[in-house]
């Protein structure tokens, strides 16, 4: 066989159904290309990784493939195919070219609660699916949200299972620090173990962004501040930004964001919350004051000091041991998401002045 000769896996045959295409985008690990299928014609997106990249941890790649693999969900980004070569994997998704999720809020031309409740409804329901089969997502924060396409009435979808586990048992207990700060629960940054109820801590705190534009733990410049305000449990709703917004909306936050991963609400619970059924709405523009917001935070990104949440990752990272449910992402670093900032509070130094 050719590929025999070449000295390339087997699995390497099916690159030849392809054709690459523009770059969409580039990590640590590798890029993602826009690529066709060639015997139909379909666009697809292939996430090429650097097995060098890995440092030796291909189990996971494998593990993400057995994980997003198995997933048949209208919300949730599927893999359609994968194959390797001798130095990176080719893991082949479905294309989706709507855009993050507050990029495609900021486009609307109008953006209430009710829009709002739509689009965190159907996160619920990837998570309810998830969790129904076992699986912990681990990195939920508004970028891993993208619309299949520009269309006004793209669906919503759930992307990167890149650290996302199958748990053996719902009594399982994962002991990893990952995902991205500012949305990681905090049972996951003091290593106290954790589960399903991290994803319904981040969804909580995307919720909350995605009603003002701005994270509930902006204000805390450095990690030790920022786990005790969460433990605290003290979600401040600033009446510039959150008047009108239902009590049902913060009532429902308040419960994702329980400092107690046990008095968290579960994802099925979420979905039965009179917020999430459109109780008592309101119909008043939010997009002035998101836009304003996440403006803010895009500003602040250019502005990175990648080198300070290094520093701070380690410190947190530093005591894993091999005994985790799994080694720490190799780029953890590069995923941190610190908070956001309201747009017009005075911004102090520390995390908020560099978000990645």
């Amino acid at each position: 066989m050719w590929h025999q000769f070449a000295q390339q896996p087997a699995s390497y045959e099916r690159k030849l159904y392809y054709t690459f295409g523009r770059t969409l985008g580039a990590g640590t690990f590798g890029e993602v290309k826009e690529s066709i299928f060639n015997p139909d014609g379909r666009k697809v997106a292939i996430k090429v990784i650097k097995k060098t990249a890995l440092n030796g941890d291909d189990m996971m790649v494998r593990k993400e493939i057995d994980v997003v693999g198995h997933l048949h969900h209208p919300h949730i980004v599927k893999l359609l195919d994968w194959f390797e070569s001798k130095d990176k994997y080719y893991l082949v998704f479905e294309l989706c070219t709507g855009g993050e999720l507050f990029e495609k809020i900021c486009k609307y031309g109008h953006f209430s609660e009710s829009d709002a409740v739509r689009l965190i409804r159907t996160g619920f329901e990837s998570l309810a699916y998830l969790h129904q089969h076992n699986i912990v997502h681990r990195d939920i924060k508004p970028e891993n949200f993208i619309f299949r396409d520009d269309t006004p009435d793209a669906p919503l979808m759930l992307a990167d299972f890149g650290i996302a586990r199958i748990m053996r048992s719902d009594d399982e207990v994962l002991t990893t620090v990952c995902g991205s700060f500012g949305y990681a629960a905090p049972e996951v940054l003091i290593r106290q173990g954790h589960g399903k109820a991290v994803d319904i801590w981040s969804m909580g705190v995307v919720t909350f962004s995605t009603l003002c534009g701005y994270s509930p733990f902006w204000r805390f410049e450095d990690p030790n501040s920022l786990i005790q305000a969460m433990q605290a449990g003290n979600i401040e709703f600033d009446e510039r930004y959150w008047w009108g917004i239902s009590a049902e909306a913060k009532d429902f936050i308040r419960r994702c964001l329980s400092p107690n991963q046990h008095e968290r609400m579960t994802a099925e619970q979420a979905l039965k919350h009179p917020w999430l059924a459109g109780a008592s709405v309101s119909t008043r523009d939010l997009l002035p004051d998101v836009i304003e917001n996440f403006n803010a935070k895009k500003t602040l990104r250019r502005a990175v000091m990648k080198i300070q949440a290094v520093n701070r990752l380690r410190k947190l990272s530093h005591s894993s041991s091999n005994s985790s449910d799994d080694a720490p992402p190799a780029d953890l670093a590069q995923r941190i998401s610190d908070p956001v900032a309201p747009a017009q509070q005075s911004i102090p130094g520390g995390w908020n002045s560099q978000l990645s």
